[in-house]
């Protein structure tokens, strides 16, 4: 080689090894010490958490940062090639906690373009204004992470933002939402987010109406705005936008509307407006959605007919129409969707509705068709949905034996089958066939089912087990050997004897480690209180013959929210841990026992929640502790017919819930005093002070402020409208238990009782004590009364005038008192009056004549001397004889409170209904012998309380 040659190579190899140089330094990335430190400086912010994310694949990106790396290589860090700048932050279910300040270094990346912070817990900061600085944002997401307080106004400054997501920052103790939309209102947040093209601001107080503006942006592909407290009529116009796929309003209870005709060109593949006040009806034009795979539009207001079009959606997996008004049948052009899984049509008022083509659907996972006036048997046509996951038949009118064939259904693990009419013997065994069950609820029906035989049979993945009222006498075993059983219900059946012992034995109770509900309440149980795993929420053993004291391991339940133990033979003291044991108690139900001693202190420690008490029909003694001052979420205190001597406890004042109160039947003494200056009870809707020893001048002060008395349309209340609900859910299971108080009105003889009442009652009823001056004329006042009861004290004056006012009145009873003057005439306006007495007074004048006057017999009316009628008179055998008043006897129209438990109600609700509205009556005729029968309390000459049988 030339020494020309030479030189030539070697020069180009250096221009090679030049160029070399230059292209690897080029394809390296640009290091930046500022974004380096910022990162690391951020990383320190935090602390790592395993409970901060809810994914379970959470992990700790940080790890990977350290100093000595190249930033652009961490986890969850992307660059831009050329630059080498961070464009891209997803620390998204990093288990990260602390919180992000306006001087936090993450606003010093300010060529970021996406950034994801979901799934973490920034322990309830605020979102920093300063976001607006990171100003080539086109993705941020800001969901699940424990942010709280006021969007901030200037991230509507993100002008590039292509997605936003401040979606479901909720506490979850409590699952309230922590972020909310005020100063910028949802107008101004997206007035300059022109490019957006996914919209999620799920569970974020919004509280305004959707704007207009909303169908302006052309590039919107999905919108959730799911339980954001949207107001108004939704804009029908944002149907159309041209690129929308997934629009989700779904729990805004305050959100209207109605759908549009649909175009043919809709790209539309979701949607769900299930929750809100969208009405009218399914537009034909629905067909057109021809993409279509979710429609659930579930507890909103459409009606008419379901259009058969809807069989042309062929894409469509999910169809929800649950809880609305469509009639008629259901269109078997249904048929034809071939690829839904999931088929609700629950709530709605169907004919009677013919399912054969149902078994077309076979890749139908879930069958919901409760409440859909189902009859006759359970369609063989089901027979074809081997896929069948849940299926949901429920309160309807099926009738006939439940189907063998149900059996070869393998794939079901949720079978709803109560609140028919079902009929027949069916072993329990059946059941076992179906291996992947975990919820059997056949409640209900006419079936007698009979226990398994084979003590190792069993359902091995039973967590809900729901037979009331399925005619059992023995108590199945095989529930004994489940540790997945969450929720047993064995009421309203023939149980007998005791629980088996290995319920019962402490050293099995982690059998029922998971056990959440349990109530197994009128049965025919004996022995002594069995007491359930730690983990029980919800305890009822209510109306069996159970003996004994309540063991002092009840109080090892600090998970209990609802215990009732009511009506069976339970005796001895009550526990003094008892009420105080769990944080989360709420009802405490021990009525129509033989308790006795003093009632122990109640909210002193944690169970300030308890908003219902009910320890009536015992012999509790002594006085009401001070301590239930403490349960400000009280609502219903019943203690009638005890032994409890006190003075009448103003200072239950205080609590501003109160609105039953019921201490008939006790010795109470004294006058009925204010606490303090301020309105007391302002909430109250009944009240019982009746038998007992009050004394002095009717309570003027009170009546003054019994303000929820004083509404005119109390009929057409409930307790929900009026905030009041105990309402009790065990888990995924829905199951929903509410109690009702019963009230049962026993007007001369004749007993009423009433459970389900969607009437609201208010009452007063003071009678058989010592009160003594006039009836207050602003009484009157309270024209939200249903009954009202002075009878047997000492009251003395006119009746006065204003008592015509109380319009809602059913019952009125002033006897037995020294009332003079003449009946005003204003009381024939009372129309709903179906029950009035003021004999054994000193009244004087006519009997006023029409209207509910001419109904009334002469027994109402008797012993005043100075009354006239030219009405004949009754025959007096057929008259219940009235009690004297030095008998101390209770008067003619007495209250009895009972607590219920139900099921499938719809909240705490105390009601009566008079006369014709009445949904239970039973009537007992009684004549003389009867009277002679009843079992009268009355005071000895000791003033000790007894009962005799007369």
């Amino acid at each position: 080689m030339g020494l020309k040659s030479l030189i030539f190579f070697q020069h180009s190899l250096f221009l090679l090894i030049i160029h070399s140089l230059f292209h690897f330094a080029y394809m390296q990335p640009l290091c930046h010490e500022a974004e380096s430190s910022a990162l690391l400086s951020f990383k320190e912010s935090f602390i790592i958490k395993k409970s901060a994310s809810l994914d379970p694949s959470a992990y700790p990106k940080f790890e990977s940062w350290n100093e000595r790396g190249d930033y652009c290589s961490w986890d969850g860090i992307q660059c831009d090639e050329e630059t080498g700048y961070v464009i891209s932050l997803d620390l998204s279910s990093s288990l990260l906690k602390g919180s992000i300040n306006s001087n936090n270094t993450l606003f010093h990346l300010s060529h970021l373009q996406s950034l994801s912070l979901a799934d973490n817990d920034f322990s309830y900061s605020q979102i920093p204004e300063r976001f607006s600085q990171l100003s080539k944002l086109v993705h941020l997401n800001l969901s699940a992470s424990k942010f709280s307080g006021e969007i901030p106004f200037e991230i509507s400054h993100l002008s590039k933002l292509f997605s936003l997501d401040l979606s479901l920052n909720l506490d979850p103790p409590t699952d309230r939402k922590l972020l909310e939309l005020k100063t910028p209102v949802l107008r101004s947040l997206l007035s300059n987010l022109s490019s957006l093209a996914q919209l999620d601001l799920s569970y974020v107080n919004i509280n305004s109406v959707v704007p207009s503006i909303l169908a302006n942006f052309s590039s919107l592909t999905a919108i959730n705005l799911t339980d954001c407290g949207l107001q108004g009529e939704f804009p029908i116009e944002v149907f159309h936008l041209p690129n929308l796929q997934y629009l989700n309003v779904r729990f805004n209870p305050n959100l209207t509307g109605i759908l549009p005709e649909f175009y043919s060109s809709s790209p539309l593949k979701s949607l769900r407006l299930g929750g809100t006040r969208f009405f009218g009806k399914l537009p034909i034009s629905i067909s057109n959605l021809k993409d279509l795979n979710e429609l659930r539009v579930s507890g909103c207001h459409f009606s008419g007919l379901i259009p058969s079009s809807l069989g042309n959606l062929t894409q469509l997996k999910y169809l929800d129409l649950a809880g609305n008004s469509f009639s008629g049948h259901v269109p078997s052009s249904l048929q034809n969707l071939a690829k839904l899984k999931y088929l609700l049509l629950t709530g709605n008022k169907f004919s009677n509705l013919t399912l054969s083509w149902i078994g077309k659907l076979a890749k139908l996972n879930l069958l919901d068709l409760i409440r859909t006036n189902l009859r006759e048997q359970i369609p063989i046509s089901f027979t074809n949905l081997t896929l069948l996951s849940t299926l949901a038949l429920a309160h309807n009118q099926l009738t006939g034996p439940i189907p063998i064939w149900l059996m070869n259904l393998t794939q079901l693990t949720d079978l709803y089958l109560s609140f028919n009419n079902l009929s027949g013997t069916i072993e329990l065994e059946t059941f076992f066939k179906l291996r992947n069950l975990a919820v059997l609820r056949l409640s209900h029906n006419q079936l007698s089912l009979i226990p398994e035989n084979t003590s190792n049979a069993t359902l091995p993945e039973l967590q809900v087990l729901e037979l009331a009222s399925c005619n059992l006498k023995k108590f199945p075993n095989f529930v004994l050997h489940h540790s997945k059983l969450q929720l047993l219900d064995l009421s309203r059946n023939k149980i007998q004897g005791s629980i088996p012992a290995m319920a019962r034995n402490r050293s099995k109770e982690a059998l029922w480690s998971n056990i959440e509900f349990v109530d197994l309440s009128s049965n025919e149980l004996q022995g002594s209180l069995p007491i359930p795993p730690p983990s029980t929420t919800f305890y009822s053993m209510s109306n069996n013959h159970l003996t004994g004291e309540i063991p002092h391991s009840l109080c090892a339940l600090s998970s209990l929210y609802i215990l009732d133990l009511s009506n069976n033979n339970l005796s001895g003291k009550l526990p003094p841990c008892l009420g105080n044991s769990s944080n989360s108690l709420t009802i405490l139900t021990l009525q129509n026992n033989n308790f006795h001693g003093s009632i122990p202190g109640i909210c002193t420690k944690q169970s300030k929640l308890i908003g219902s008490i009910d320890l009536s029909n015992n012999h509790l003694e002594g006085p009401l502790p001070r301590s239930l001052a403490s349960c400000r979420k009280l609502e219903f205190l019943h203690v009638g017919n005890n032994l409890i001597k006190d003075t009448f406890p103003s200072w239950l004042s205080t609590l501003s819930q109160l609105k039953v109160v019921i201490l008939r039947g006790n010795e109470f003494y004294g006058a009925v005093k204010e606490f303090t200056d301020d309105c007391s009870f302002s909430k109250l809707l009944i009240i019982d002070l009746s038998q007992n020893n009050f004394s002095g001048p009717l309570p003027l002060k009170f009546i003054k402020c019994w303000d929820a008395m004083k509404v005119v349309d109390a009929p057409t209340l409930t307790y929900e409208q009026l905030n009041s609900s105990f309402q009790f859910r065990v888990n995924r299971y829905n199951k929903v238990t509410k109690f009702w108080p019963e009230v049962i009105l026993t007007n001369k003889g004749i007993k009423m009782g009433y459970r389900k009442i969607e009437e609201l009652l208010v009452a007063i009823d003071l009678s058989s004590n010592n009160f003594e001056g006039e009836v207050p004329e602003l009484i009157g006042s309270l024209v939200g009364l249903r009954l009202l009861n002075l009878s047997n004290n000492n009251l003395m004056g006119l009746i006065p005038s204003s008592l015509g006012n109380l319009r809602n009145l059913g019952s009125l009873d002033l006897s037995r008192n020294k009332l003079s003057g003449v009946i005003p005439r204003t009381l024939g306006a009372l129309n709903f009056l179906s029950y009035f007495d003021v004999s054994n007074n000193q009244l004087s004048g006519p009997i006023p004549k029409g209207g509910q006057f001419d109904t009334f017999p002469d027994s109402s009316f008797a012993n005043n001397l100075g009354l006239f009628t030219g009405r004949k008179p009754e025959n007096p055998e057929i008259s219940a004889p009235t009690p004297s008043a030095s008998s101390g006897s209770s008067s003619s129209v007495e209250l009895d409170w009972k607590f219920i438990v139900s099921g499938y109600a719809s909240g705490l609700v105390v009601g009566i209904v008079i006369e014709q509205m009445v949904v239970g009556i039973v009537i007992e005729q009684m004549v003389v012998r009867d009277w002679i029968l009843r079992r009268w309390k009355r005071r000895s000459s000791t003033g000790r309380t007894t009962w005799i049988s007369c």
